[in-house]
């Protein structure tokens, strides 16, 4: 009986196995993932400012997602610009790290802080070139 049992199990897991298997060969391949390498054409230099927009965004202790994000915004139509604001004081921006991973159509540019303030984005920075409008409302108490 008990070497029946074994039988019987040991024939269920690999049943299993050769399932989980062939679902997994399902699965799409990061490598044609259509999302990651999705690229934009560069807009030609006559396109005008007011065309177009500058993308800030902060970021602290998050590098591994940042990457993403940049490599996620390079599609996007009508971007100019992304600045990011590395509130990482005293960690190395991983600028050279995102230059290494290829041509991108939309340029970044990292601006080291010396102090993590969440109004650091806030600032007037002078690589900020296209005509954005911001409309604020009051919050609701």
């Amino acid at each position: 009986m008990g070497i029946r049992l074994l039988h019987f199990s040991s024939i269920v897991i690999f049943l299993l196995l050769l399932v989980a298997g062939a679902l997994t060969a399902l699965l799409p391949n990061i490598k044609e993932d259509k999302m990651l390498t999705l690229r934009r054409e560069r807009k030609s230099q006559g396109q005008l400012a007011s065309d177009s927009f500058t993308l800030i965004m902060q970021t602290y202790n998050r590098t591994d997602l940042l990457l993403k994000l940049l490599n996620h915004y390079q599609a996007m139509p009508h971007l100019q610009k992304v600045i990011v604001v590395w509130n990482n004081v005293g960690e190395k921006a991983p600028e050279e790290t995102w230059n290494n991973l290829g041509p991108h159509p939309v340029p970044v540019i990292f601006k080291a802080q010396t102090v993590n303030h969440m109004r650091n984005r806030l600032q007037l920075f002078p690589e900020l070139e296209t005509k954005g409008k911001c409309y604020q409302t009051p919050p609701d108490f």
